[in-house]
């Protein structure tokens, strides 16, 4: 996996600022380094999108004054050069002074005068040692790709890997537990390890959203940000529901409904055939990149197991034959079965397994029976030695 080290302010769509009365006034000050005649602007939220709050132009001695009216927090960017910039989390009255370097903003900058803002540099430094620690994982991996011990410098760099974002998580819930009553907690809940990969997951860890939406709403009642992330919750909270309704179908020890779609030919086939094997369901696609990656594991395991009563159907949510067939051949995937309706997004089998994301896969039984979910990596290998022996 290639992890990206880039830490901006989260997307922040559907928080708003409203205009209302009793506004209060902020002032940002500072010096910038290499800033002399050049010019910074703060954007604040403001309908669904960033709108500049007011920009100045740094004077000789590389010194600058910025202010604006608020009536409640909100999420901010302090922005130099294009696409450089930093995040704060502004309050009515706030007096900031923000020191660094024009050129190297994110890298190189202090900010004094507001402690959410403080709470938020501090849990991304953080954040950055562990994405920094990820990436040289990653370079490890890639610089041994051909190594005839990959198999074991694999499997040393899945322990690692998961190591790390197992330590990132926890400390990332024993934040967010400790600044609850901190606007710091909202964007700390969207922050991401890898692009696409969020350290706590709203449906795993919607414990964690349940009391940043609680805490909130009784400390900034009024807070726009706030009350618009309690409207979102609704969405989370039916989402979390139909999990729930999922894993009374799709629990350990349900037999899963069954699926009869095309293969590559234009058979049709049935998950429920293939009862009598242990059978690894695998849900993915061409175009998703982590189950591509996957595909290597899957095909070694393939080959491990297949003799003792190991089976797969990968059931792909492609939008065209020709993709899925691309997809199949270069991973080498011709060895099992394979099933499509080519229907995306949108193919019976989304609703019907309640796929949020892939790759998502259920290990069954001889009876067909779920006995485990999402297994990748060495992980599966260690469940069927558990089954199938080694």
């Amino acid at each position: 996996m290639k992890f990206s080290s880039k830490l901006g302010i989260i997307a922040l769509t559907g928080l708003m600022l409203v205009s209302c009365s009793n506004k209060k006034g902020f002032r940002i000050e500072g010096t910038l380094e290499n800033g002399a005649d050049k010019n910074v602007q703060i954007l604040v939220i403001n309908k669904n999108r960033m709108v500049p709050a007011d920009s100045a132009q740094l004077d000789k001695k590389e010194h600058f004054v910025l202010s604006g009216e608020l009536e409640q927090p909100t999420f901010a960017i302090f922005q130099t050069l294009k696409n450089h910039f930093i995040t704060l989390i502004l309050h009515p009255g706030d007096k900031i002074t923000i020191e660094g370097n024009y050129d190297d903003i994110e890298n190189n900058h202090s900010v004094k005068g507001s402690e959410d803002t403080r709470l938020y540099e501090e849990f991304s430094a953080r954040l950055k040692e562990n994405i920094d620690k990820l990436q040289e994982l990653n370079k490890i991996y890639r610089n041994n790709s051909k190594s005839p011990n990959f198999d074991s410098i694999l499997n040393d760099l899945n322990i690692r890997s998961k190591a790390i974002l197992d330590t990132q998580k926890v400390y990332t819930q024993q934040f967010v537990k400790k600044h609850l009553n901190s606007m710091v907690s909202l964007l700390v809940l969207y922050q991401q390890i890898a692009p696409g990969t969020y350290i706590l997951d709203p449906m795993k860890d919607f414990t964690y959203y349940k009391m940043v939406d609680s805490s909130l709403m009784k400390s900034y009642p009024q807070s726009d940000p706030v009350i618009t992330f309690h409207a979102q919750m609704a969405q989370l909270r039916a989402r979390h529901e139909q999990e729930e309704i999922a894993n009374r179908t799709l629990g350990i020890g349900k037999v899963p409904p069954d699926i009869a779609l095309p293969t590559p030919k234009g058979d049709t086939l049935r998950l429920s055939s293939l009862h009598g094997k242990v059978v690894l369901l695998d849900f993915w696609a061409s175009w998703c990149s982590p189950c591509r990656r996957e595909n290597p594991n899957i095909v070694k395991t393939y080959n491990r197991f297949h003799r003792k009563g190991f089976d797969i159907l990968q059931v792909s949510l492609d939008r065209t034959k020709e993709a899925w067939l691309n997809g199949i051949k270069q991973d080498h995937l011709e060895q099992w079965h394979h099933v499509s309706d080519l229907g995306y997004w949108q193919s019976s089998v989304v609703q019907l397994y309640h796929i949020q994301g892939i790759p998502t896969n259920y290990l069954l039984n001889r009876d067909g029976k779920i006995i485990a979910k999402n297994l990748r990596g060495q992980a599966l290998a260690q469940k069927l030695e558990e089954i199938l022996g080694k």
